[in-house]
């Protein structure tokens, strides 16, 4: 496979009869000119940095072919400075090393370019990094490797070169650093920062909650296979496939370390039980609802508004149905093998009911008489606006809300019910019907509800509507993983 080599050329990488060339710009411009007129002059020159370096890699590299070598020299703006500019000596190294390695073993598809460094001052390492993320070319087709020499120039330039090399090449590059006097062996400084981008990407990935995300980044970094389990659990849950996130808890538990397991058993292997299986219903539809607000507001923190939106849909919904189910006691369940006896015991229950039927005959939805044999949003809200604010009654007259609690239930409705707009904007965007763009501004637009002097933002709001159910939210399993994952790398 071929190799890319990079190097930056500094003010002793080229010597005249083991002589220091000064000033550099001046008297590299001069001996560049006066080898043109006489070639054979060449033979006086001296590489001591780069040449053995290139010694030591066609040692273990010679039969990886081609080679293509970037020297960057220096050009400053600053005249006060131009003196100790390296153009110059990467010229001189570009024409006329490839002739004295090729004496060596070096087969002719080696190729040698000089390139400058220009408009900054390369004492300063943000400019010098700039500057290497626009030098660095993309790794040629077929290329294994890119090798770093790390030696020649000024500190903020090689700082940048080895930087711009990582984001650029990522595993592919390598750093080698020939000491003065001594042979060139290879850092593992690049391995060990492209972990520390990595471990940081996985970090940011963590406080995000995209723990999809989070899981492949731990995987490239080698992290142990609990925490990977681990993430992979709270990925799946979060996508509520609590059978996978079941799966991958065991897997957790099987691959982990002590300090995982014990994590395990004090924070999460019970978590799943009231979502796994029917069980008791209400306790169920809570924590079902839990999940919900806390998926939404990692989509919130995250960006990711139109998802948001999605969820705020859903979670509307999943109120409503809770509400219903819970003060009148009728199904909601439309899965495909309960569907038929759903709608059975929907339209049972309501004909039952004669001054629940005639209330919801004689509501609108858009103008139109509601259909309330189809168990949907507009149905919910007109059963539970004769519930609550009505202060309906069932078949035996008993009220479907206890009038102690009819004040309490009404604000409720009212904060469910001010989801509204949300639902609507969710409708016209790219997960809806149609193409609409969403923002943080946009949904602080058309959600502003207030808690006293504060205006709350969407994420607060759903947080308040289940305050008001006394579902307790602040056990954040997600939050708690995160935190856990992250102090674990610390550790490592």
């Amino acid at each position: 496979m071929a190799l890319l080599i990079l190097c930056n050329i500094g003010a002793r990488d080229v010597m005249w009869e083991d002589q220091e060339i000064r000033p550099a710009r001046e008297g590299g411009e001069r001996l560049l000119r006066e080898l043109e007129r006489d070639p054979g002059q060449a033979a006086r020159l001296r590489f001591p940095i780069l040449e053995p370096c290139l010694r030591y890699l066609l040692s273990r590299h010679r039969a990886e072919r081609p080679w293509q070598v970037i020297l960057f020299g220096t050009d400053q703006p600053d005249p006060k400075h131009r003196g100790s500019d390296t153009l110059y000596f990467a010229e001189i190294i570009a024409r006329h090393l490839p002739g004295r390695l090729r004496e060596a073993g070096f087969r002719e598809d080696f190729r040698v370019e000089a390139r400058r460094i220009e408009g900054i001052n390369p004492a300063l390492y943000d400019e010098a990094f700039e500057a290497f993320g626009r030098l660095l070319p993309p790794l040629p087709e077929g290329f294994q490797h890119a090798y770093v020499i790390l030696a020649g120039g000024t500190p903020a330039c090689n700082m940048g070169l080895l930087l711009q090399g990582i984001r650029r090449y990522g595993e592919r590059l390598r750093a080698l650093y020939p000491p003065y006097g001594g042979e060139p062996h290879e850092l593992r400084v690049g391995h060990q920062i492209l972990q520390a981008f990595q471990e940081a990407a996985v970090r940011d990935r963590l406080r995000e909650g995209d723990f999809a995300r989070a899981e492949a980044l731990l995987r490239d970094l080698g992290a142990p296979p609990g925490l990977i389990a681990l993430a992979a659990y709270a990925a799946r849950r979060m996508e509520f496939d609590f059978e996978g996130a079941r799966e991958a808890l065991d897997q957790a538990m099987r691959e982990g370390d002590a300090a995982t397991r014990d994590f395990i058993r004090r924070r999460l292997l019970h978590d799943l039980d009231p979502l796994l299986g029917p069980g008791d219903p209400p306790r169920r539809w809570e924590a079902l609802l839990r999940e919900l607000f806390w998926n939404a507001r990692a989509a919130y923190r995250s960006g990711r508004y139109a998802d948001f939106l999605g969820r705020v849909y859903r979670f509307q919904e999943a109120l409503l149905r809770y509400l219903v189910e819970t003060l009148l006691g009728l199904p909601t369940d439309l899965a495909r093998e309960v569907r038929e006896e759903t709608r059975r015991r929907w339209e049972e229950g309501i004909r039952g009911n004669p001054a629940l039927l005639r209330f919801l005959e004689q509501q609108e939805v858009e103008g139109q008489p509601l259909d309330w044999r189809q168990i949907s949003r507009p149905t919910y809200k007109a059963l539970l606006a004769f519930a609550i604010e009505k202060g309906g009654t069932d078949a035996e007259g008993r009220p479907l809300v206890p009038e102690g609690e009819r004040g309490r239930y009404q604000a409720l409705l009212k904060q469910v019910n001010q989801l509204d707009p949300l639902v609507e904007r969710r409708h016209r965007t790219i997960i809806g019907h149609d193409f609409v763009g969403v923002s943080e501004e946009d949904l602080r637009r058309h959600y502003a509800p207030r808690e006293g002097e504060k205006v709350l933002d969407p994420v607060e709001g759903l947080a308040r509507i289940l305050r008001m159910l006394h579902i307790d939210t602040r056990d954040d399993p997600y939050s708690a993983i995160a935190d856990f994952i992250q102090r674990r790398l610390s550790e490592e």
